[in-house]
């Protein structure tokens, strides 16, 4: 366990910075998180033997542990960015949010998931430029925008439609 726990930290986790959920027999928990030093490791973990169900069975598992936290984090960004908005740090206009990305203002910046604007963005500018032969496939303003944003040190979060906490498909908290 030692040794698992150390190789998982040194090649995944610490690069990732990402969640660890430990899947294993219920007997292999108690004894594999008394010996490990990943902090990434979560608290909830999957009590069956991985190699016993399917990915898609597993990917379910986990999904069950991540989604309350999940469920949180956009509950608090939501929070975050209407507290924003309402102090004039905060907005869901696309002009206005362009014009802060050019300018390295952009705290954290919120896309509608299969949301696509055709255009494209000029960075120096913040503008949009579209043209006729625009295809939203090709050039996406949304995509030059989340390039910017983290190019200038933000954070983008992708998050589903009807979860977004605009109805533009776009929101963005200002660092300043």
């Amino acid at each position: 366990f030692r040794s698992i726990d150390r190789a998982v930290l040194e090649h995944h986790s610490r690069p990732t910075g990402l969640p660890l959920i430990l899947a294993a027999l219920p007997e292999h928990h108690h004894r594999f998180r008394n010996v490990s030093q990943n902090h990434f490791l979560m608290a909830e973990g999957i009590m069956v033997n991985p190699d016993a169900v399917t990915n898609d069975r597993l990917q379910a598992l986990a999904w069950q542990v991540v989604e309350p936290q999940y469920e949180a984090r956009l509950a608090k960004l939501k929070d975050d960015f209407e507290q924003a908005r309402a102090t004039g740090l905060g907005s869901d206009n696309l002009s206005q949010i362009t014009a802060a990305a050019a300018l390295g203002r952009i705290a954290t910046l919120f896309i509608g998931a299969d949301r696509q604007i055709a255009g494209h963005l000029d960075e120096k500018t913040g503008k949009l430029v579209r043209g006729a032969l625009d295809n939203p496939r090709f050039d996406d303003v949304l995509d030059d925008l989340g390039e910017l944003v983290v190019k200038m040190g933000g954070v983008i979060v992708v998050i589903p439609a009807e979860k977004m906490p605009t109805h533009t498909g776009v929101a963005a908290i200002y660092r300043y």
